[in-house]
């Protein structure tokens, strides 16, 4: 073995110490003699600070020879990123270890301990974004996981007062496959201090160095079943592979066996790695499987002295533990579990060792770690599934693995050994069709995907703790365009289907001519009719060729109901087989894209979700117009999208990723939302995907990022003030989401209301609720004191009949005489005068007269319902004829609201004291007997806040942080009973 030193710094004084041992140092500057590492490899080391950008080509073909790597500071390659991502490195992130109390040891390698006193706990470090993976397993599938080239393991961890891991100072990559196969990499990512020299840290260098140079052994246990049923026999197979012929050695192996802490078997092994390949060990335990959770925990050693440390785990079967207990019930806002309220914190979670692959390579012990951790920090609701390759799962139609149904089962057991609710996801994006054409409408394709639900539920059919989620962020129809909006296969059964829909709303194609303004030459028939693309639609206000209007409403609209329509026929498969649990959709934020929406779907399932990603400026929005009116609505998965700087390096810090979460968290609960549930726990560093490599509650190496404390606050918090959360009283305000618009080719529903969200609820601090245009009777059996149609110019027959008829006040802004294929129609309000709107424009409220402005290309986009420039009154309805909500300017829209909440008699729920603050966020949510309060700052400053709650007369002042989240809970009274973090509220 060679050792090599290559560092711009001497590494003084450990340079005379490692070339006392024989490191070699090397002299990139030399253009005299070849470089000694231009013929080293496997079985040599280098251990490096830095590299000039000359000399990097040799160093990166020594690591693809198999070379060994020690590197030496805060950041790998002093930050150079050009250089590390070579490395499949794409990010090395600033940790913050100031809470850090002690360095320990990781498991896989506990041998490191002489090193633990090497530098302080507290030392600066790094995070790495590791990228090994650059191909798919599964090329056609958008949620496909791929080759675990790499994985890393901490050797070192710096661990916080409550011993939680927070940062790895010290990191082992080992390299199992790709260009690096074989190699092994340790990064020190600490910057080297004169104690770190006098606390061995050349002996650490060279050990380090000895480690890397011998080269990786990809060492793993596996159970034949994650799960065995009691009486059967369990057999293990022990396999090793020397991946570089550096790395052959023997091996002694300590095996142990326990189920439920108490110790059943132990074994002894002694194996031999070679060059053809790995070698394989097997046995069967020598006793028969009982009920309970058994932990194979195997110590090797080489004879070299590495000592690795290999757990595993398998289920005994047991039934009473899996079907004990009451299952999840929904009622209007929340879940509950026998009568008593249970707000989500959750997580999502496959697994932390081989994520999407946990059900070919499952591992009781990493899942029962993991969930203990989950349990701890007071995560009651664990999100998981497949979200590829469930041909692996079900290969024939019909005939799912047992292996992977056995994996399920264990991954159901563990998590109820942890009293965790499981959320078990079937399918991602669209359904996987099996032989059949169409994911959503083929017969045949349908027939596959119940069996395979089926072959899950029915395994599983009492399990109390466990419920389903069809599909995770559904999109319609074409699996290859997902995300889009509805994108047409235009295959016979879609075809067939968009035929009949339209035939059963209105047999008489004449009609249908006339909504589309097409003639009978170029729509002869009903055979005629076709799905239509994007493409053929006029979604601009100037086109080159002629093309199609009012058919793209429709045929939205008809992708709502078929997908309705699935999600109904499985969720009955399911009911059949599983009664009484609940059954979802996951859906991302796709009321703004045209897809899959809760105001849809509602009915089929017990409760709707929404994605909190990418509308970071829109979050209460998010919340808001997922909740239907009778069924709970969960944040399912909110995270973190990875933001670049221009370049290429992260934007956010790890943080500011925390702070952004916690608000996120916030936002979960506001108008009834039912809780929040992290995506993810572990960042997936195996997909060919920067952004998941990015993302999750730890980092590659399994240490805590900021944003794990996000799950463990809010699980202490509402802990506590769970049972309170009974009987929320409704918002005053409903708002009409008006979907005509929204489907049209001409849309900005969603401009108007969340314009309608920030002025409401930041700036007048007045809360609302949603409702869909196609569900307003839902309004007459929970009232509104005033209902809200913000600019939707378009609105369909039903909805602009019950805006006639209601008796509740409402204020309708824009046009009101427009159909929903924006064909005039009988106007709402008598004085309509539909016509083009002008960039400026004023309007009269209570008495002043207020500017209105519409910028950029809404002149061409809008119409005005007149140009009186006044409000009109008709009894308890408001007609304002701007389309108010679409101009630039927030003034005229709060004046508006205010003369509306006049005209329906509503008092706000607070009286805000501290001036203007439209960077808070409040709102209080009041229960029979208590009220939380939630505020949320999206302010720079930190804001000091005081209110009256103007129900108990009871006054408030906190500070609320910048870019933080301030929740607490009250008495009737108005007394405090909890905050979040324990955080100053006074009560005055």
């Amino acid at each position: 073995m060679s050792v090599f030193i290559l560092s711009s710094d001497p590494l003084l004084p450990a340079q005379a110490a490692l070339q006392a041992q024989q490191a070699i140092p090397l002299d990139p500057a030399s253009k005299t003699q070849p470089s000694p590492l231009a013929h080293a490899g496997a079985g040599d080391a280098l251990i490096l600070a830095d590299c000039p950008r000359d000399f990097w080509p040799q160093v990166l073909a020594f690591l693809q020879r198999g070379g060994g790597l020690v590197s030496l500071g805060r950041f790998p390659l002093a930050g150079d990123d050009a250089l590390f991502r070579d490395l499949n490195i794409h990010e090395a992130l600033a940790v913050d270890c100031a809470t850090a109390q002690v360095i320990n040891t990781s498991h896989e390698y506990p041998n490191q301990y002489q090193y633990s006193k090497s530098f302080p706990a507290n030392t600066p470090t790094c995070g790495l974004i590791l990228m090994p993976t650059k191909h798919k397993d599964c090329a056609n599938e958008s949620g496909s996981s791929g080759p675990m080239d790499a994985r890393i393991y901490p050797l070192l961890t710096a661990n916080d007062a409550q011993d939680r891991a927070i940062a790895a100072p010290v990191v082992l990559i080992e390299n199992h496959r790709g260009a690096f196969a074989g190699g092994r990499w340790v990064l020190a990512n600490i910057d080297p201090t004169p104690a770190f020299w006098a606390q061995g840290g050349a002996a650490a260098l060279l050990d380090w160095a000895q480690l890397s140079a011998r080269g990786a052994t990809e060492i793993t246990i596996k159970p034949d079943f994650a799960c065995y049923y009691p009486g059967e026999a369990a057999s293990i197979t022990l396999q090793m592979e020397a991946l570089r012929a550096s790395a052959i050695s023997e091996w002694k192996a300590q095996l142990s066996v326990r189920l439920n802490d108490q110790l059943v078997h132990q074994a002894a092994l002694t194996l031999h790695t070679g060059q053809h390949g790995p070698i394989f060990q097997r046995f069967t335990l020598p006793f028969a499987i009982a009920a309970g959770c058994y932990h194979i925990e195997c110590q090797l050693t080489s004879a070299e002295g590495e000592v690795r440390q290999i757990s595993q785990g398998f289920w005994g079967y047991d039934a009473d533990l899996l079907n004990s207990g009451a299952p999840l019930e929904c009622g209007r806002d929340y879940f509950s579990r026998a009568g008593k309220p249970v707000p989500i914190v959750g997580m999502t979670y496959m697994a932390s060792d081989v994520h999407r692959k946990f059900l070919q390579l499952p591992n009781v012990a990493v899942w029962d770690a993991d969930m203990a951790e989950f349990a701890r920090m007071g995560i009651n609701y664990v999100r998981t599934g497949i979200w590829t390759a469930w041909r692996q799962v079900m290969f024939a139609d019909g005939h799912a693995q047992e292996s992977a149904i056995r994996a399920i089962t264990a991954f159901f057991l563990t998590a109820k050994r942890h009293e965790l609710e499981t959320c078990f996801t079937f399918f991602a994006f669209t359904p996987e069709s099996w032989e059949g054409s169409n994911p959503y409408l083929d017969p045949r394709a349908i027939a596959a995907q119940k069996r395979f639900i089926a072959a899950i539920v029915s395994r599983h059919n009492a399990a109390s703790h466990v419920h389903w989620d069809l599909i995770n962020e559904p999109s319609m129809f074409d699996p290859q365009r997902v995300f889009l909006g509805p994108r047409t296969l235009r295959d016979p059964f879609e075809i067939a289907a968009f035929q009949n829909w339209l035939q059963a709303k209105e047999p008489d194609l004449n009609v249908w001519r006339a909504r589309w303004h097409v003639s009978p030459a170029d729509l002869p028939d009903w055979s005629a009719v076709r799905p239509p693309e994007p493409t053929d639609v006029g979604l601009n206000t100037t086109e080159i060729s002629a093309k199609q209007h009012g058919i793209w409403l429709d045929y939205t609209l008809f992708t709502q109901d078929m997908h309705t329509q699935w999600a109904a026929d499985l969720a009955e498969t399911i009911r059949q087989i599983a009664p009484q649990r609940l059954v979802t959709v996951g859906q991302d934020e796709a009321l703004g894209m045209q897809r899959p929406s809760p105001f849809f779907f509602a009915p089929a399932v017990d409760y709707t979700n929404v994605h909190s990603w990418w509308l970071n400026d829109d979050l209460a929005w998010d919340t808001i117009f997922s909740k239907t009116a009778s069924k709970p609505s969960l944040v399912q998965e909110t995270g973190i999208m990875h933001v670049e700087a221009p370049n290429g390096r992260s934007k956010r810090s790890e943080a500011e990723l925390s702070r952004l979460l916690e608000r996120k968290y916030a936002y979960g609960f506001i108008n009834g939302g039912a809780g929040a549930v992290q995506w993810i726990w572990n960042i997936n560093y195996h997909m060919d995907n920067i952004n998941e490599s990015h993302i999750g509650a730890c980092r590659a190496d399994g240490t805590r990022k900021p944003e794990a404390q996000i799950s463990d606050d809010f699980g202490a918090f509402f802990k506590i003030i769970a049972p309170l959360m009974l009987e929320r009283e409704l918002e005053d305000i409903a708002v009409v989401y008006p979907f005509s618009n929204d489907y049209s080719n001409r849309r900005f529903a969603m401009e108007a209301t969340q314009r309608l969200v920030r002025v409401l609820q930041y700036e007048l601090k007045v809360p609302v609720r949603a409702i869909s245009e196609y569900d307003l009777a839902a309004l007459d059996a929970a009232p509104a004191k005033l209902v809200l149609v913000p600019s939707p110019h378009a609105l369909c027959g039903a909805a602009r009949e019950w805006l006639g008829k209601t008796a509740m006040p409402v204020l309708f802004t824009g046009p009101c005489d427009l159909d929903e294929h924006w064909n005039s129609t009988t106007p709402l309000f008598s004085e309509t005068d539909t016509q083009n709107l002008q960039r400026e424009a004023s309007i009269s409220i209570a008495g002043t007269r207020y500017r209105a402005s519409f910028g950029g290309e809404k002149i061409a986009r809008l119409y005005q319902g007149n140009r009186s420039g006044q409000i009109h009154r008709h009894e308890k309805k408001l007609w304002c004829p701007l389309p108010l909500e679409m101009n630039d300017r927030t003034e005229p829209l709060a004046a508006l609201y205010r003369e509306a909440m006049h005209l329906a008699e509503i008092t706000p729920p607070i009286e805000w004291l501290s001036g203007e603050q439209a960077g808070v966020f409040i709102q209080k949510l009041s229960f029979n007997e208590a009220s939380l309060w939630i505020l949320v700052s999206e302010s720079a400053n930190d804001e000091v806040c005081e209110f009256i709650d103007n129900h108990n007369g009871q006054r408030y002042r906190l500070t609320l942080p910048s870019e933080r989240a301030v929740l607490f809970a009250c008495n009737a009274a108005g007394q405090l009973i909890a905050s979040l973090r324990d955080h100053e509220v006074q009560a005055l």
